[in-house]
Order: C-alpha cells, then sequence, then structure tokens
C-alpha cells in the first residue's frame, strides 16, 4: 500500500520541529552546529524523496494518459464493431427476407461498397450435386454480368480448393501459391485482380455454394474485413439456401398447378364424354335401365304383369319407297315422322322400345309400373294418327297409318355388350303387333283387353270377333275417341 506524504516525511518533519525548538533557545555554537548539520541532512533526504515523488508523479501520469488514450481507442473500435454488427445484421435480415438471388447479390455488393471496402466484383457459385460450382450471378462494377460459368469439381479451381478445405482462399494477381488456378480464371473470366478471395458457403457442413470477392486494390482482405465478411457469409447461405427452397417450392407448385389444370381438364373431358355417353345411353335405353346398366348390373330382364304396348306401321310406305327420287328425301320423311311420334311418347311419359324399318313400338307401364299406361297409349295412337295426317299431307305423299294396341304381361330387358336394345319379349307382344296388321288404315284397332279396361273413358266401334293369324278368333275393336 502507498505510503501518505506525511507518513513519508515523518523524520524530516521531527528534525525540523526539532530545529525551530532549538532555535528559540540559548544554543552554543557548537550545539547550532550540531543542529545545523542534523537540519542539512534532513533537508538533503527531503529533496531526494521529493524528487523521487517527482519522477513517480511524471511516470504515474505518463500511464495515465495512456490508458486513457488506450480505452478511447479501444472505446473507438468498440463503437465500430458494434455498428459492423448492426449493419451486418441489418443485412442479414435483408437478404434472409429475400427470395430472389439477383436482389441479394446486388445487397451484398451495395454493403460491401458502401462500407469503404469497394470491390470491383462479386460473384456467387450455387453447388450443384453432381460436381458442379455454377456462377450463375455474377456483379461487376454496379451491374450484373450475364454469364454462366461452371467449376468442374473434379478441375484444379478455386472452387475445388474451397469445397475441399472448406475455408476462404485469398489470393492476387502476383500470388505463386496458385498459379494454376489463377490462369485458369483468367482464361474463364478473362481478368486476375489484385485482391482475390473466395470464401465457402454453407448451413452446418453443408455447402452451399462459393462467395468470391475480388477488387483492383491490393491487400484489402484485413482481419477485420476477414471478419465481417464470415459473418456475412452465414447469412448469404441461408438467405440461398431460403432462396432455392422457395423456388423448388414454386417449381413445385407451379407444376402441381399444372397438373391439376390438367386433371381439371381431363375430368372436364371425362365429364363430358359421360354426359355425351349417358345422352346416347338415354337415347336407346329406360332411364332407370341405363342407371342399373352403370351401376354394374350385367343381366337385366323384368317381369311385368301388366304393359300396354303400341305398334304403328305406315302402310304403303315400302311402295312409295320404291317409287322416291332420293333416298335422302326418303329417309328425312321417315325422320320427321319418327321425331314427331318420340315427342307424343315424351309427352305421355311412354317408353320408345324401336323402331323397325317404318314400323315405331312403343310400351307403357314399363320400366316403371304404372296404372293408367292403356289410357296413355290410346291417346298416344290418336294423336300419331293426327299428326301423321299432317306430314304426310304437308310432304304430299299418299300413305296411311295403321295402330294397333294389346295390354298383357310381358319381360322387358337388355340384350347386347357394345350395341345394348331394351327390348319386350312375350305373347302380349305378339297380339299387339296382330292388331297392327289386322288393322284398318288411319284407325286404332285394340283387342278386348284394352277396351275392358277404358270403355268408361273411351268410344269404342266393335268389330266383332276376327280370325287372327296365329291366335285364332278374337273380339277386337276400333277406338273412336275420348267419351266426352
Amino acid at each position: 500500500m502507498a505510503e501518505k506524504p506525511e507518513q513519508v516525511f515523518h523524520e524530516e518533519h521531527q528534525v525540523l520541529e526539532e530545529f525551530r525548538n532549538a532555535l528559540k533557545s540559548d544554543l552554543t555554537i557548537v550545539s547550532l552546529k550540531h543542529q545545523i548539520d542534523k537540519f542539512t541532512g534532513a533537508y538533503e533526504s527531503l529533496l531526494k524523496q521529493s524528487e523521487k515523488l517527482m519522477k513517480l508523479g511524471d511516470s504515474a501520469q505518463r500511464r495515465l494518459m495512456k490508458t486513457q488514450e488506450d480505452l478511447k481507442s479501444s472505446k473507438s473500435e468498440l463503437e465500430d464493431s458494434y455498428k459492423s454488427l448492426n449493419g451486418i445484421s441489418q443485412i442479414g435480415q435483408a437478404i434472409t427476407s429475400s427470395m430472389d438471388v439477383k436482389n441479394i447479390v446486388e445487397t451484398v455488393f451495395n454493403y460491401l461498397y458502401y462500407s469503404n471496402s469497394k470491390p470491383d466484383f462479386i460473384a456467387i457459385g450455387i453447388y450443384d450435386e453432381n460436381g458442379w460450382i455454377k456462377y450463375k450471378y455474377s456483379y461487376k462494377n454496379g451491374q450484373f454480368i450475364p454469364a454462366l460459368t461452371i467449376d468442374a469439381l473434379n478441375e484444379e479451381n478455386f472452387s475445388k480448393l474451397c469445397v475441399d478445405k472448406r475455408w476462404s482462399v485469398i489470393t492476387g494477381k502476383n500470388n505463386t501459391e496458385h498459379s494454376v488456378q489463377l490462369e485458369n480464371w483468367k482464361i474463364i473470366w478473362g481478368e486476375v485482380y489484385e485482391s482475390m478471395l473466395f470464401m465457402p458457403l454453407q448451413i452446418e457442413k453443408r455447402i452451399i455454394g462459393i462467395l468470391t470477392v475480388q477488387s483492383s486494390t491490393e491487400k484489402i482482405f484485413t482481419d477485420n474485413y476477414l471478419s465481417i465478411l464470415s459473418t456475412l457469409t452465414s447469412y448469404l447461405g441461408i438467405a440461398l439456401d431460403n432462396a432455392d427452397a422457395y423456388k423448388s417450392l414454386a417449381r413445385r407448385n407451379k407444376q402441381l398447378k399444372d397438373t391439376l389444370h390438367k386433371i381439371n381438364q381431363l375430368n372436364a373431358n371425362l365429364e363430358m364424354e359421360r354426359e355425351k355417353s349417358d345422352r346416347l345411353l338415354l337415347n336407346i335405353l329406360p332411364s332407370s335401365i341405363a342407371e342399373r346398366l352403370k351401376a354394374g348390373e350385367s343381366v337385366i330382364a323384368d317381369y311385368f304383369e301388366s304393359s300396354t304396348i303400341l305398334f304403328a306401321d305406315i302402310a304403303g310406305f315400302t311402295k312409295l319407297s320404291a317409287q322416291m327420287e332420293s333416298p335422302a328425301k326418303l329417309v328425312e320423311i321417315l325422320n320427321s315422322i319418327f321425331t314427331a311420334y318420340d315427342s307424343i311418347a315424351s309427352s305421355y311419359q311412354l317408353e320408345k322400345i324401336k323402331t323397325i324399318g317404318d314400323c315405331y313400338m312403343l310400351a307403357g307401364g314399363i320400366p316403371t309400373p304404372t296404372d293408367d299406361h292403356p289410357e296413355k297409349i290410346v291417346r298416344a295412337g290418336l294423336d300419331m294418327i293426327k299428326i301423321f295426317g299432317e306430314i304426310t299431307e304437308r310432304w304430299g305423299i299418299p300413305v296411311t297409318i295403321r295402330v294397333g294396341i294389346h295390354t298383357g304381361s310381358v319381360v322387358a330387358g337388355v340384350i347386347g355388350k357394345t350395341k345394348f336394345v331394351y327390348d319386350l319379349w312375350g305373347d302380349a307382344v305378339n297380339t299387339a303387333s296382330r292388331m297392327e296388321s289386322h288393322g284398318m288404315p288411319g284407325k286404332v284397332h285394340c283387342s278386348e283387353s284394352v277396351q275392358s279396361r277404358l270403355q268408361d273413358k273411351f268410344n269404342f266401334d266393335d268389330r266383332g270377333i276376327i280370325e287372327v293369324k296365329g291366335k285364332g278368333p278374337m273380339h277386337t275393336f276400333f277406338v273412336i275417341g275420348e267419351k266426352a
């Protein structure tokens, strides 16, 4: 512990006090000389102590001033480091939030340029797992260079050094250690700079790519600058990885979107084809039967205890067709007649079974059983005769129509595998056909089974008992019309 001043000069103070007291007393020359000698010795000792303290004071002051200067310098360095770290943090946030690699490269270049390092050229090489470093993003003198350079990792180049050693490579124009790499660089890029730095970009141990910073100024890569770049490359690696992940995600999303668009188109086309197929199927089959087929039923056969069948045949049409000047006109006339019949069948919710030449077959009470099918069929037959007269008058052709109707039990089902047909079988079908063939032009001829069900609603002309081919004697009737 340092002595206090009064402790350092204790003896001298004591001598001085004794000298003062001696002066106050009667002194002899001897005693005075003794006091003077004693005081002189004390004074000389005091002078030596004073010089010593002055020297100690100067040294302490110099050390204090140096310490102050060191503290001021350290503070300045600390402030500069804080500013650098804060700047890097802001740049790090900016580039890690960007998904555009070009924007990332430009941001890094501007940061380095305005932090007084002023590089002439920076480039980012992206690592490819196939053994390549692809320098797709190169920025020189404030603008992108439209070039793509590829370094193979099995050749002598700076990319290989960075990837193999996992550390930075610093070189320059006159460096002999990397002469081969410099020569290859010059061949590819056309220029070699005074200061060149290649730093690996990685996340943990995974290589993302390589950053190269190059300048026409010598030895710009100081320890502080390298520390800044090292921190910056940590952010840059994350930014590039994020951008690559975003790009891959965007690419997959686009592929998924394109695939979904194609699937939607295919589904739309399939739906159109399905609707077309359904329409075609409904043109030849009742809707309920079509649904059963689509549901997977392979054999459809239903028994109906009561159904009314109608046959309508154009009398004299075979002779007329032989005299027709144009086949197209023949088909056109027949089409207009059958189209009108289809409309009548639809209006009464009856089922068209088929056409055979110029004969039209219609049924009621199938495939959905109803109680009013005889009435609907008779009304349809009367309408057919009426509309047929209008059509033939318009075309000016000398033909008539016969309509035959019978009610009885039938079996209905689908036959065929590629060309489906919904057809009816049973004695009732044969009888209805005989009613048509034994009928008269322009009349609805029916069996007693029809007349007995509708005698309260329609007027009938009793034809009596006639001989029916294949059936024998039968009591039949002509339908005159509805009762008033």
